[in-house]
């Protein structure tokens, strides 16, 4: 049966328990090692005792437990150990609490599977838990070496993950999002290079604090790379390449033409080099040679614009429509122009490749590309229909509920501490991905070693052991 849950974490107590709880943490943190020197023989062992047996099976109640105490403790030895020098002892009484580690609920503990004992315990009994592939629902089931025990994913993510916010809580904190939004936006809007400026400041200190790191936290030269620069330099490229195409869309025969005969007086070649460039700039000459003087003496837009659709006509249906010039000297200007439209379209993009966009543009696509948010509805309105737009820079859809229907934050993240209590067993073979595990062996000690985690030192241990080995006393 199972011992109530009463003050688990009191930091009057200063309890450690199986648990990732915050609490349990502080207590962990400030747990100092018992004074022996002042206690009698028995104080020690009881001392000991209520220490070890708050994390080792604190939920099970204490005849419970002296029924799966084994005296005998399992270990392994080295056969030459006598042989080598130096040798670290085997810790035995580190195995006093072995026989819980075969138990279901602390396998899942272990493979962190759930935050603490407890809710390991509540997954067994919610059937969330297989053994094998047949659903157990026995938290004091014995695993057997090779046994495959596996949580749903689900679970596994509501216990290591964020705790999900409340709807009143989500929307407060993005009220207070939105409201910082708007005031950044506006700040952007009347002063758009001081922010700049500013922003650019805090990246160089960025650079200057981790330049001797990767992105993986190795020590190198020079090696850092920021993920904010990057994504600014990719938003960056997309828009020249967007500007790219608007350009080139609007380059065809015609415009080429047009271009061509507006450039006057043409004397040489010179006259187009600023627009085609020095490889072009004879192609374009050939083309305004070609063109009779009529054409090139054209002044009005309305005149001209007739002009150029006999020189270069639609076609529908692969024929062309309307009025055009079908002799040979058009259609050799109609050729030098379909060739000159090719060569021009590749000069426009390595120009877009090679020439580096101003400071003064950058600012001012940034500015632009900056937005106010929609004001969030009245919170009645937001309860009554349980849901509210979000879409800021960094966050899609409420905070910590863009998925409503999950029992944990979305999207997923850890919870707070979890590096700290991530210790993984040796006996244990674990699958994040999958959420499954095998349980390989026993724990056993090792010179130096146990396979059973335990934060208390072995004289702590030992003490204990004492005690149970003598039912007590």
């Amino acid at each position: 049966m199972t011992r109530r849950a009463q003050n688990l974490n009191s930091l009057v107590r200063g309890r450690i328990r199986p648990s990732m709880n915050k609490y349990n943490l502080f207590n962990l943190y400030k747990k100092s090692k018992p004074n022996f020197r002042i206690m009698t023989l028995y104080q020690q062992k009881w001392s000991s005792k209520q220490e070890t047996r708050g994390y080792h099976g604190e939920h099970i109640k204490e005849n419970r437990w002296q029924s799966f105490f084994e005296k005998k403790l399992e270990g392994v030895a080295q056969l030459d150990a006598s042989l080598k020098g130096n040798v670290p002892s085997t810790p035995m009484v580190l195995q006093t609490f072995a026989p819980l580690e075969k138990r279901l609920d602390y396998a899942i503990f272990r493979a962190l599977f759930a935050s603490s004992v407890r809710q390991a315990k509540k997954f067994i009994l919610n059937g969330h838990v297989t053994v094998n592939g047949v659903v157990i629902k026995h938290p004091s089931f014995s695993l057997t070496p090779g046994d495959i025990f596996s949580v749903d994913p689900e679970r596994v993510l509501e216990a290591l993950g964020a705790k999900k916010p409340s709807l009143k809580e989500s929307y407060k904190i993005d009220k207070m999002q939105v409201i910082k939004w708007q005031s950044y936006v506006n700040e952007v809007q009347n002063d758009p290079r001081k922010v700049w400026e500013k922003k650019m400041e805090k990246q160089k200190k960025v650079n200057s604090l981790y330049k001797n790191y990767n992105v993986n936290g190795v020590l190198t030269e020079n090696s850092f790379a920021s993920t904010d620069a990057a994504e600014r330099k990719k938003n960056m490229q997309d828009y020249k390449i967007k500007k790219m195409k608007e350009v080139q869309n609007s380059i065809d025969r015609k415009s080429i033409l047009k271009d061509i005969i507006k450039t006057s007086p043409v004397e040489s070649a010179a006259a187009f080099k600023e627009q085609f460039g020095d490889k072009l700039a004879a192609k374009a000459f050939q083309v305004y040679q070609e063109l009779p003087s009529a054409i090139v003496k054209l002044q009005t837009d309305k005149e001209l614009a007739a002009e150029l659709e006999k020189i270069v006509p639609s076609y529908k249906d692969g024929k062309p429509v309307g009025d055009f010039y079908d002799d040979s000297n058009f259609k050799k200007i109609r050729s030098q122009l379909s060739e000159l439209q090719t060569e021009y379209l590749e000069k426009i993009r390595q120009d877009f490749e090679e020439k580096p966009l101003a400071q003064d543009e950058l600012i001012k696509i940034w500015s632009e590309s900056l937005t106010k948010h929609p004001k969030l509805p009245p919170f009645n309105e937001v309860e009554e229909k349980g849901t509210y737009f979000v879409k800021l820079p960094w966050q899609r859809g409420m905070h910590g509920l863009a998925d409503p229907s999950k029992s944990y934050f979305t999207p997923w993240k850890p919870r707070q501490f979890l590096p700290v209590f991530a210790v993984l067993p040796k006996h244990i073979e674990i699958s994040f991905s999958t959420c499954h595990a095998v349980y390989l062996r026993d724990p056993v000690a090792r010179p130096g070693e146990s396979e059973v985690i335990s934060p208390f030192d072995e004289d702590i241990h030992e003490r204990s052991y004492m005690y149970y080995l003598k039912n007590g006393m």
